[in-house]
């Protein structure tokens, strides 16, 4: 463990911070993704009232973890830290490259995770501002993001994946107007999205907009099909009557006559 850890972890422990020491795994976990630069904006978003009480690790992933805390008003939010080291920011890269909104980005690891981070921060933003069913982004800084947590008493809601929802048509038919409302409102293709990157609430949400892209750019279509595509296989499987992929591009698109 870092000194910098350590320092930190003094410093804030008992205003801050429950009793991490309790749980070694989450120390394990946290000592690899927190460098000094991370712990500082942490210590950053604390002052600023964003967070003050740090908690537990909600999901693990390759290039980011999601944790639990809470604000200064006692709710929950979460906080999703991308780990710089381990990021394929070779991937993020191409992502970013073809994004009207980020060209010029510099081709560093650490440049390329910030700018990751802030995308889907923006992402987030615009399509809480028109109206999609997501969690609402509430600050980020260099690797950090912070929003509303979706769940209840610190539990976070299941993932469609993990279970079937109890009205399957009636959650597609939810999913598509929200397809639809990021696709012509927020200007926007979610582009990763299948069971996995939906929260049931029971009404559906719509999570991790890391590789949202902007309806400008000319992948647009190739990744609206692919959503489409995850989403129209896996209510089939439920036994779903569902429409064709073109049908519904052009009912998301606004194309029907």
């Amino acid at each position: 463990m870092s000194s910098d850890f350590r320092k930190f972890l003094r410093k804030e422990e008992q205003r801050k911070f429950e009793r991490l020491e309790k749980d070694a795994e989450t120390y394990k976990i946290m000592e690899r993704v927190f460098d000094t630069s991370t712990l500082l904006v942490l210590y950053r978003m604390m002052n600023r009232g964003t967070i003050d009480l740090f908690q537990g690790v909600v999901s693990t992933g390759k290039e980011a973890h999601v944790y639990r805390a809470l604000d200064p008003e006692g709710r929950y939010v979460a906080v999703k830290i991308y780990r710089v080291a381990t990021s394929d920011f070779k991937n993020m890269y191409r992502y970013l490259a073809c994004d009207p909104r980020f060209k010029g980005v510099h081709k560093e690891r650490r440049h390329v995770v910030h700018a990751w981070t802030s995308r889907e921060f923006k992402n987030l933003q615009r399509a809480y501002e028109a109206g999609v069913s997501v969690p609402r982004a509430l600050d980020h800084e260099k690797n950090v993001l912070v929003m509303e947590f979706i769940g209840e008493g610190g539990v976070p809601y299941p993932r469609m994946k993990d279970i079937p929802p109890e009205n399957p048509k009636k959650v597609f038919e939810n999913l598509v107007e929200n397809i639809s409302l990021l696709y012509k409102e927020a200007n926007l293709v979610h582009s990763d999205l299948s069971e996995y990157n939906v929260l049931l609430t029971p009404d559906p949400v719509l999570i991790d907009f890391s590789l949202a892209i902007d309806t400008a750019s000319p992948m647009t279509e190739e990744f609206l099909i692919r959503d489409l595509r995850n989403l129209t296989n896996y209510f089939r499987r439920l036994g779903v009557k569902v429409p064709n992929v073109g049908e519904l591009l052009e009912e998301v698109k606004g194309e029907r006559a």
